[in-house]
């Protein structure tokens, strides 16, 4: 049976949400209570117009008026199907997949199905499969890919697209320029350290001056053993920048295209790291 305005159904029209009253199994309305005053919309200040935007009352602030003339069910149905709902969320492993929150797969939302056009969303452990015909049944659709040969056919593909000589090429661009942005900010960091010891020295002989004039006080020898203390600070900090190992080392194009290359040729094992993989799978859906 189509939706109200002739579209398919999805799960989450009879899911709903229970913290809003939305979905079919939390609406009130269904049992004969209306409630007022969930929703504060923000409004403008510039105009009158309410925006799309809301944020959701307290319960105490919500108003319940008795409906009965649009009652669909009676009270015993309408609290007999919450309290199944709550025993599923005390028993996820008994609960429907399609209520369960689900790990991001990396090729999530990027599948449609050739037959109806919706998309191919992970069922059970392993397998994509057609969501029209999964949750909504509006597809006949049975076939079921299997994820791992998918992603590795994919990935292949992608393996192939990244290691085309335009990329290549921009791989070394970008490394060089921002190999060149450390080399700079090393360097500016030295200039700034080394400027600002020849200021402290400057102070430092100018301070003496006034201790040999005379002019002696625990003030003044006080700003001596700061600055003393300041040089000897920018001394080791300017020593360590000279020691230290470059940030990164210019390496011949064949040895970067060989790093790049083996960077690409690990990108399937790269990916068996929940957290990557889930970050990956974010960047491609986006």
């Amino acid at each position: 049976m189509p939706g109200p305005d002739g579209g398919q159904w999805n799960a989450s029209t009879i899911r709903g949400a229970p913290t809003k009253l939305v979905g079919i199994l939390n609406n009130p309305l269904y049992a004969g209570r209306l409630v007022w005053g969930r929703r504060q919309w923000r409004k403008n200040p510039d105009s009158e117009k309410r925006e799309r935007r809301y944020r959701l009352r307290d319960r105490t602030e919500w108003v319940e008026v008795a409906v009965p003339e649009l009652r669909v069910v009676d009270d015993a149905l309408f609290d007999a199907a919450h309290a199944e709902i709550e025993r599923r969320k005390r028993a996820p492993q008994a609960a429907s997949p399609a209520g369960q929150t689900r790990a991001r797969h990396l090729l999530s939302g990027l599948i449609r199905c050739s037959c109806c056009g919706a998309n191919y969303t992970i069922s059970g452990k392993d397998y994509y499969r057609c969501a029209g015909q999964k949750e909504r049944g509006t597809c006949g659709n049975r076939v079921s890919v299997r994820k791992g040969p998918l992603e590795t056919a994919t990935l292949a593909v992608l393996q192939e697209h990244i290691l085309a000589d335009e990329h290549v090429r921009v791989f070394i661009e970008e490394f060089e320029r921002e190999l060149q942005q450390l080399t700079r900010q090393d360097t500016g960091q030295h200039d700034a350290a080394q400027k600002r010891l020849k200021q402290v020295t400057t102070e430092i002989e100018n301070l003496y001056q006034n201790l040999l004039a005379g002019l002696a006080s625990p003030a003044l020898r006080a700003m001596i053993a700061e600055r003393e203390a300041e040089k000897v600070r920018l001394k080791a900090r300017g020593g360590a920048v000279h020691d230290r190992k470059p940030t990164a080392i210019l390496l011949p194009h064949p040895v970067l295209v060989e790093q790049f290359r083996s960077k690409v040729a690990s990108l399937r094992q790269s990916l068996d790291d929940a957290l990557i993989r889930t970050e990956a799978a974010a960047v491609l859906s986006a």
